[in-house]
């Protein structure tokens, strides 16, 4: 399998702009959830009869919240900073992994 590279030769997973949009995509959701949850008033790891639906919550806020990074992804590749989107959407990606274990393995 031949890995992706960056214009001057270096393995993509090591550009600066790859790690920053990977890291911003992955921060987004989860502070967007908190901030959400603080300005409506429920405790996002709320235990006993109210779990299921704060989890189901939490599951639809963390999808809702995927929809900055589409934007910042489209806003990237706007400006021409292909590594930095490349790094949003693998960001995204992982996400939506964390989103499907979080609905389905807990």
């Amino acid at each position: 399998m031949k890995h992706s590279h960056t214009p001057d030769g270096r393995p993509l997973v090591l550009s600066a702009p790859f790690v920053l949009g990977f890291l911003i995509a992955m921060i987004i959701p989860p502070i967007s959830m908190f901030v959400f949850s603080k300005i409506h008033g429920y405790n996002i790891s709320e235990a006993g009869a109210y779990g299921e639906l704060v989890r189901f919550l939490n599951i639809r806020l963390l999808s809702a919240s995927v929809i900055v990074n589409v934007g910042l992804f489209f806003l990237a590749l706007r400006f021409d900073k292909e590594l930095f989107s490349r790094g949003v959407l693998y960001g995204t990606v992982s996400i939506f992994v964390i989103i499907l274990f979080y609905k389905y393995a807990m």
